[in-house]
């Protein structure tokens, strides 16, 4: 686990949490957004209400205005406004597991449960080709981007990259309770401890 140069004295307020469908980033940014009481935003979610609109910008101000707000835990990949986001964010987290390990992932969610509520679909109609696709392209298309932006905003953000499912229990464990980061930092020094 990629480790922040500082572990800062204040909760976060903005947290930005992306990677690869499959990859547990929804169930990280539900337990940082109970954590710290923050609302959580599915950027997908927010998404679908805009599916179909010819104008781009119409998107992007819906975003502004909500990346502009004082707090949020925030999930998605949207690339067209991963610029917005970032520039907000306190903490910048990726996970970034292996694509064998995503695609697994996505497999086990599918026999386990029904999409969206849906249990009369078939298994073949849960493991949908678009989903696989995307597992498939994350590190051709959006990986590039997420590793551009940790180089910029390395010294502007808290940035945590979560490789392994044992980083991602790790730094769940090592979360400081809202009211306890300078118990943290007495205990750890200016980082979590190894």
């Amino acid at each position: 686990m990629e480790l922040p140069r500082r572990f800062q004295v204040e909760p976060p307020r903005r947290v930005l949490v992306v990677g690869n469908r499959g990859s547990g980033r929804g169930r990280i940014a539900k337990l940082i957004s109970q954590r710290f009481s923050l609302p959580l935003i599915d950027i997908e979610q927010e998404r679908s209400a805009f599916e179909g609109a010819a104008d781009l910008s119409v998107w992007r101000n819906r975003m502004r205005s909500i990346a502009e707000g004082p707090d949020w835990v925030m999930t998605g990949n949207d690339v067209s406004t991963f610029d917005l986001r970032v520039s907000r964010a306190d903490w910048f987290i990726w996970v970034d597991l292996p694509v064998t390990a995503c695609a697994l992932a996505v497999v086990r969610r599918a026999i386990r449960s029904p999409v969206n509520g849906k249990s009369n679909l078939s298994l073949v109609q849960r493991l949908s080709l678009p989903r696989f696709r995307d597992i498939l392209n994350f590190s051709s298309e959006v990986a590039p981007r997420i590793m551009g932006t940790i180089e910029r905003e390395r010294r502007n953000r808290t940035i945590f990259i979560l490789r392994t499912r044992y980083e991602i229990a790790q730094f769940l464990a090592r979360l400081p309770d809202a009211g306890g980061f300078g118990d943290h930092l007495a205990k750890g020094g200016d980082k979590p401890s190894s």
